[in-house]
C-alpha cells in the first residue's frame, strides 16, 4: 500500500472532538460453540482496539453459559441471546447494526447463513464455518443482498470453489480476481501475502509475518474488517486497510515476543500501536 493512500485512509479514522460511540458502528459478532468459545472474544476484541463504537457477540442460549466469563474478563463486549435467525435480523434492525461478523468458531447452517445475507444490506464478514455452509455452492453467494467480503485461506478457498489447492496456487490472481467479480463481492484470500479482490481490482498485501500463522489470528482480522467498514466508505478500501493494519499489528508482536511466541491476543492489543504508528 503507497504512502498516499495510507495517509489518506487514516485520516477516516480520526474522531471528532463532539463525536459519541453511535458514530463509530455497533458491530454484531455471530460466533462461538461450546468447543470454540475463543474465536468469537478474538474477532470482538479485534474490532473493538479497531475503533468499533460497540460491539456484541451474539450466542446460542445453550453456549452462553460456556462464555460467561468473558462478560467478567472483556465487561466491554455485549452479549445477545438468540435461537433462529429471525432473531438476528430483529436484533439488527432494532439495534441499527452496521456491520456483522458470520463464522468465528460458530456451529452454522447453510439456511441460516443464507437466510441472513439475503435479508440485510449492510457489509457482512462470512467467515470460517459461516463460509464454509457454501462449500460447493459458492455461486449462490453472488445473489446475497449483504455487501459481503469473505475471508478465507487457501484451504477454505479450495473447498469453497472445489478445486484443488496447487491448482488455484498456479494462477491465485487471476482465480481470486475472477471469483470475486463474478460473485459480486469482496475476497480476502488469507496468507503470507494476503491477496484482496473486488470487481476485477486486486490488492496484494505488503505486511505481515510467518509469526502470525497462529491459531485466532484470521479472527481478529474479520473483528478489524468489520470495523473499518464503518469508517471508510468505499469498501474495497476498508477492507485493504484492515488487511494492512493488521499484517503491521503482527510485525509489532514479533519484534517484542518473537516469531514463535506471537498470539492472537498479542496481534489484538497491538492493532492500536499499528495504527498510532501509521498516524
Amino acid at each position: 500500500m503507497k504512502k498516499r493512500e495510507i495517509k489518506d485512509l487514516i485520516i477516516k479514522l480520526k474522531r471528532k472532538p463532539d463525536s459519541h460511540k453511535y458514530d463509530y458502528g455497533h458491530i454484531l459478532v455471530i460466533a462461538g460453540s461450546k468447543t470454540m468459545p475463543g474465536a468469537g472474544v478474538m474477532c470482538c476484541l479485534g474490532a473493538m482496539r479497531s475503533g468499533a463504537g460497540l460491539v456484541t457477540y451474539a450466542a446460542k442460549e445453550d453456549f452462553y453459559n460456556h462464555v460467561c466469563g468473558v462478560a467478567v474478563l472483556n465487561p466491554e463486549i455485549m452479549f445477545f441471546i438468540y435461537e433462529t435467525a429471525k432473531d438476528i435480523l430483529d436484533y439488527i434492525m432494532s439495534k441499527k447494526i452496521s456491520s456483522v461478523v458470520v463464522g468465528p468458531g460458530l456451529k452454522s447452517s447453510y439456511n441460516f447463513v443464507k437466510e441472513i445475507i439475503n435479508s440485510v444490506s449492510i457489509p457482512v464478514v462470512l467467515d470460517a464455518s459461516g463460509l464454509a455452509c457454501f462449500n460447493g455452492l459458492a455461486d449462490e453467494l453472488k445473489n446475497a443482498k449483504a455487501k459481503l467480503i469473505i475471508t478465507p485461506h487457501l484451504g477454505e478457498f479450495s473447498k469453497l470453489l472445489n478445486i484443488k489447492s496447487n491448482d488455484i496456487k498456479s494462477d491465485k490472481k487471476k482465480i481470486t480476481a475472477n471469483f470475486a467479480k463474478r460473485n459480486c463481492l469482496i475476497c480476502v484470500l488469507k496468507g503470507s501475502t494476503t491477496l484482496v479482490s473486488s470487481n476485477g481490482y486486486i490488492y496484494k498485501n505488503n505486511t505481515g509475518t510467518p509469526a502470525m500463522a497462529t491459531a485466532g489470528s484470521g479472527d481478529v482480522l474479520s473483528g478489524v474488517i468489520s470495523s473499518f467498514v464503518n469508517f471508510i466508505s468505499n469498501t474495497f478500501d476498508a477492507v485493504k486497510f484492515a488487511v494492512f493494519v493488521h499484517g503491521l499489528a503482527g510485525e509489532l508482536s514479533e519484534v517484542d515476543k518473537g516469531t514463535t511466541g506471537v498470539m492472537a491476543r498479542d496481534i489484538i492489543e497491538n492493532i492500536c500501536y499499528a495504527i498510532k504508528k501509521i498516524s
